[in-house]
């Protein structure tokens, strides 16, 4: 799958192409985007670093498919400055401080950016994707995974908040759709 799709990148001959990759969490996502990275030179840009800051997840919010994530400063910071062949500056936020890490920017010339993490199929983000990937990986397979990677109470979070979250706005968006190339993610990870 992953020559198929770096074949697919190279017969593309837009000037910038942005490839997204989708689906839930612990299904191989993050493995998948690094391989992809290699085999591209091209550099991965996280949905984990736009997460809503803790003072904007309120209950409305959060009760918007895909609320968790802060859409509109991805948007504003990379997406559209990549498009316009702009250079691209950006601050990721981290979760556990609650705040924003200093600017980093994208090299010049970049051709080819990754979009990786859950909600990258939302409308505001999948507008500017060339290529959409939606990683599927079985249930039980997931859990395995988070079980091994996360502490007890991690785990508890997961099950307890963001997998519904993630759920909610698989449903509301009919992920994976027609417009997702479906990869599997049993050995990723």
């Amino acid at each position: 799958m992953l020559q198929q799709i770096v074949k697919l990148v190279a017969e593309n001959k837009a000037d910038r192409l942005l490839v997204t990759i989708d689906g839930p969490c612990a299904s191989g996502k993050t493995t998948f985007a690094r391989r992809l990275s290699e085999a591209l030179c091209a550099p991965v840009i996280h949905t984990d670093d736009f997460v809503i800051p803790h003072a904007r997840k309120t209950a409305e919010r959060l009760a918007l498919p895909g609320g968790n994530c802060d859409a509109e400063r991805l948007v504003q910071e990379v997406l559209s400055p990549f498009e316009q062949g702009a250079p691209v500056k950006y601050r990721r936020y981290d979760c556990r401080a609650d705040c924003l890490l200093p600017e980093e920017e994208l090299r010049e010339g970049v051709r080819v950016l990754i979009l990786e993490g859950s909600y990258c199929n939302l409308p505001v983000i999948r507008k500017f994707a060339a290529l959409r990937l939606f990683v599927d990986t079985p249930e039980a397979i997931r859990m395995e995974r988070l079980q091994k990677r996360e502490t007890p109470e991690s785990l508890r979070r997961f099950r307890e908040m963001w997998i519904p979250l993630e759920n909610a706005y698989f449903q509301a968006y009919h992920l994976p759709d027609g417009g997702c190339m479906i990869v599997s993610g049993r050995a990723n990870g």
